[in-house]
């Protein structure tokens, strides 16, 4: 299992530390002029990995382009730096360039004798991309090595995937164990979000304008083997939310995590998951079983429960859009009223369908 480990920049002074440890060699003058040059170039930027206070790893990242959107890793360990211990230092790393500094694709050089990395970085979803003739240096001549790389849309650890339907699209983002996002755009909207665009763009779902496209020809299917790359509750959830969309679905069953939000907040993103398929109940409502039936206690606290359900992260897996105004009016949803209104329809309809049918 890999190591929890800490990441952060390389200070001038690690100098001393790093000498120490056998990362870098030198004069402590040489290197400081050293990592004065990691740190001052615009074309790359060095970080120093560490576990309980140890450093363990110094990485440099490479940028080959202006527009930032690769990166080039070089990893230098300690030699009681274990296989955990440098996992742990690759798991952090692809956190931070994918999900921090937003490259859509890394890469890594290793040299073939050097079996315990590529291990690692296969275990951790790079693909050889080529073969590197006489890439490294050695003190008798030069050794082949292999260019590893892994794009965004490739990142076990944690990723996103698009689900379309009638009126746009669903923002599915999560890793191995949970969801944690669930976002609606209607077609032709721009995400924002930098990761997720990278994404989107790789896979060909924006149009010129940057917005998603409309799900001509199936553009957003995912085959069994596109799945694979996903993380295991992610692709899980895109199958479970295809099924919905589909009328073929009327529960998930998906682990949800907040990573984010209030007690209170979460108190209401939980009693939504009380609200039957094809049902709604007011705000008040909600109130009222946050508060055991205390109707004066539930009005006080009415408009918390519609500004907790406007920021529920996780849509349609909890299912904010089935509150409404205690007149029946649909009122308050941030992906748009007319998604809001799609929805309650959509559920209804899938309801009484098999009603209807057993009739016939």
């Amino acid at each position: 299992m890999a190591d929890k480990i800490d990441l952060r920049k390389l200070h001038i002074a690690d100098s001393s530390e790093l000498r120490k440890r056998g990362l870098m060699e030198g004069t402590i003058k040489l290197i400081e002029d050293d990592i004065r040059a990691l740190g001052t170039g615009s074309q790359g930027e060095a970080l120093l990995a560490s576990k309980g206070g140890v450093i363990y790893a110094v990485i440099k990242l490479f940028r080959p382009d202006r527009k930032n959107c690769r990166a080039h890793i070089e990893f230098v360990f300690t030699a009681d730096a274990n296989a955990d211990t440098q996992s742990g230092t690759v798991d952090a790393v692809l956190k931070y360039c994918f999900l921090e500094e937003f490259y859509h694709k890394v890469t890594v050089i290793c040299n073939h004798g050097n079996e315990g990395l590529e291990r690692i970085l296969t275990g951790a979803g790079f693909i050889q991309e080529a073969v590197l003739k006489d890439e490294v240096r050695l003190k008798n001549g030069f050794e082949d090595a292999g260019l590893y790389a892994m794009l965004s849309y490739e990142y076990p650890g944690y990723n996103v995937c698009f689900v379309p339907f009638e009126r746009g699209v669903a923002m599915v983002s999560g890793g191995q164990d949970y969801i944690d996002s669930v976002k609606l755009f209607h077609y032709g909207q721009k995400i924002g979000d930098a990761f997720a665009n990278n994404i989107a763009g790789s896979l060909g779902l924006l149009d010129g304008n940057g917005g998603l496209k409309r799900n001509d020809d199936g553009i957003y299917n995912l085959e069994d083997g596109q799945l694979e790359f996903l993380p295991d509750e992610l692709a899980k959830a895109y199958v479970e939310l295809k099924e919905y969309f589909g009328s073929n679905r009327s529960s998930f069953d998906i682990n949800v995590k907040f990573n984010s939000g209030t007690p209170f907040q979460k108190k209401v993103w939980s009693a939504l998951n009380s609200i039957p398929f094809g049902s709604t109940a007011s705000y008040e409502d909600i109130a009222l079983r946050l508060t055991e039936g205390k109707l004066t206690e539930a009005r006080k606290i009415t408009r918390a429960v519609g500004a907790a359900c406007s920021d529920n992260p996780v849509a349609v897996i909890v299912p904010c859009h089935r509150v409404i105004g205690k007149d029946g009016s649909i009122v308050g949803y941030s992906a748009g009223i007319d998604i809001k209104d799609y929805l309650l329809l959509h559920e209804t309809f899938t309801a009484v369908t098999p009603l209807i049918s057993k009739e016939v």
